[in-house]
């Protein structure tokens, strides 16, 4: 049967005048909503909108939906916004701006209009602000002071980071332009500021949805903002959790869990969208077959909402505890192009207590590296990683875990696919870098340990340099055309290169690559799988040593990864 609804919900079409000037017109952004956002691109697009809106003679714009909830408590009433509050906060920017640049000459022309302004700011009778900002501590308090009390108007000109910080502020300097813009123009004074205020009062709409239960305001809030409009699922996980809560107490107990969680969030740099989604994998053990809010809300139904942030938030901090190793081994996984699995395996092994992490690592290393190399996917391990999280939840050992990876590995032919790809040309492979600074690490001591950046200043350089036959002393190495096409991408002609500068010496005679490979650029010491050809390439760098570094690097390569692609593998050449 259905639920009736009749009275919960009511819809209303007002006026801008009358949303900020009726008699209950008291609004309260609470502090399960985000802080005041917007910048540059959405202000202007606003301001367009309503300026294009007028000057097509249009009788009425549409600003878009507001939800409410009607609060009564003693002697105090107003409305709890749910959604609208950029739009509602960036309004009463507007109006202080106009009340603090064009109240004199407004009041000469037309003292109701300013009489109106101000009344939209801070009610006449009640000499109350018409909006309060309960998101954050003291944020209220510098709403009132820099905003509603008279706008706090720089005296030097911001920084572009000072603006993006100072959200309020940011906002009245782009009105301020503007309006300043629309009094300079032909025909414009101070009445073409008056007519913009009237058709912002009297021809701006906005249709008010007031619940009368928070619960039903925050399910029409995700009803809509899951139909296209811009909220994260995040989001809308949050606002779900918090409309269950009717206790105070514990409403400021889960937002002040949650701050954390968004703390932590930017402290590595991971949005709480993805860090839900690890959850989610955590949770399910098993490939998700809805949306990541529509799995999560199933979930957690039946469940205290403190009880789950609190949860999640224990999560994040393993996840935390990972994302600050100084390891080599966890550096490794950062190179991966498919993050969302291992971050979820090695996150839920830290939070199941599993006792042989670093061993659990290794394998998982191996797995997703030798997939990579070989050709395949993520998307071919996609199950075997939820298989994963299933067995660390279950209290599976180690020895099952490796066991069920090598039956894998082996019914995929994995290994061979590898070694075949590793005798190619590798130089545009994407995991070329990756395998290469894999080997750099091993040739050092856990005392260096240190973060090797996949970015722009990173190069692959080739030894034997793609344009050898444009340098005489390349070609006085007796290279032929033949062999440098067999040899030239091959991973034993491959090393790793520091600095922009360096990338024009890439052609260079050896004598240049000696001293490229011997010094350090960027901040970094030299690589050491570059500084070994150094004494190579001082009696010459032939086929043979190619063919021995080639050998080399791909014994190294096994060693990394724990693989073995033959019995009798190559002694390391003696090229250091």
């Amino acid at each position: 049967m259905l639920e009736d609804t009749t009275g919960i919900f009511k819809p209303e079409a007002k006026t801008i005048a009358k949303i900020f000037g009726d008699a209950d017109s008291f609004y309260q952004i609470p502090d399960y909503q985000r802080l005041y956002s917007w910048g540059d691109e959405q202000i202007e697009q606003l301001w367009d909108d309503l300026y294009s809106a007028m000057e097509s003679g249009d009788k009425s714009y549409f600003l878009g939906p507001v939800i409410l909830i009607k609060i009564k408590k003693e002697n105090e009433d107003w409305f709890e916004v749910v959604d609208g509050q950029q739009r509602l906060t960036t309004l009463t920017i507007l109006f202080c701006v106009i009340r603090d640049l064009y109240r004199e000459e407004l009041g000469k022309s037309d003292k109701s209009i300013i009489n109106r302004i101000q009344n939209a700011i801070i009610s006449k009778v009640d000499e109350k602000p018409r909006l309060k900002l309960i998101t954050q501590l003291h944020h209220q308090s510098k709403f009132e002071n820099e905003i509603l009390k008279g706008v706090q108007f720089p005296s030097k000109e911001l920084t572009k980071k000072e603006r993006e910080q100072e959200k309020f502020i940011n906002a009245a300097l782009i009105f301020k332009q503007k309006l300043e813009e629309l009094k300079n123009k032909k025909n414009g004074g101070v009445e073409a500021v008056k007519k913009f205020a009237e058709f912002l009062l009297n021809n701006v709409e906005m249709i008010t949805i007031t619940c009368s239960q928070p619960g039903y305001a925050i399910r029409l809030f995700q009803v809509l903002n899951t139909r296209g409009l811009d909220l994260s699922p995040a989001d809308l996980i949050k606002s779900h959790l918090y409309g269950k809560i009717q206790d105070k107490q514990r409403r400021l107990q889960f937002i002040a869990t949650w701050q954390d969680v968004e703390t932590l969030s930017k402290q590595m740099d991971e949005s709480i969208n993805d860090l839900f989604t690890y959850y989610e994998y955590y949770l399910l053990a098993q490939n998700p077959k809805r949306s990541l809010y529509e799995e999560l809300i199933d979930k957690f139904k039946n469940k205290d909402p403190n009880d789950i942030i609190y949860d999640f938030k224990k999560f994040i901090d393993f996840f935390n505890e990972i994302y600050q190793m100084e390891s080599k081994l966890i550096f490794s996984f950062w190179y991966l192009p498919n993050q969302v699995f291992w971050k979820a395996i090695l996150t839920t092994a830290k939070k199941e207590g599993f006792n042989e992490f670093e061993e659990l690592c290794r394998e998982l290393r191996k797995m997703y590296y030798c997939y990579w190399v070989a050709g395949y996917t993520t998307s071919k391990i996609k199950q075997l990683s939820f298989n994963l999280i299933g067995w660390l939840k279950e209290g599976k050992k180690l020895d099952y875990i490796v066991n069920e990876i090598e039956n894998k590995m082996r019914d995929d032919n994995v290994i061979s696919r590898m070694k075949d790809n590793l005798q190619n040309d590798v130089s545009e492979e994407r995991w070329l870098r990756p395998l290469l600074v894999l080997v750099e690490y091993a040739q050092t001591d856990d005392s260096q340990i240190s973060y090797i950046e996949l970015d722009n200043r990173l190069h692959v350089d080739h030894i034997l340099p793609q344009e050898w036959e444009s340098v005489q002393e390349w070609k006085k190495e007796k290279w032929t055309k033949p062999q440098a096409e067999k040899w030239l991408n091959k991973i034993g002609n491959l090393t790793l290169l520091s600095g922009r500068k360096n990338i024009a010496q890439q052609n260079g005679p050896p004598d240049k690559k000696k001293e490229m490979y011997e010094k350090g650029h960027g901040g970094r010491t030299a690589f050491e799988i570059s500084r070994m050809v150094i004494r190579t390439l001082e009696t010459g760098w032939t086929e043979r040593d190619v063919e021995e570094r080639q050998e080399w690097m791909i014994e190294q390569i096994e060693s990394v990864l724990g693989v073995k692609f033959e019995e009798d593998t190559p002694q390391p050449p003696n090229i250091a």
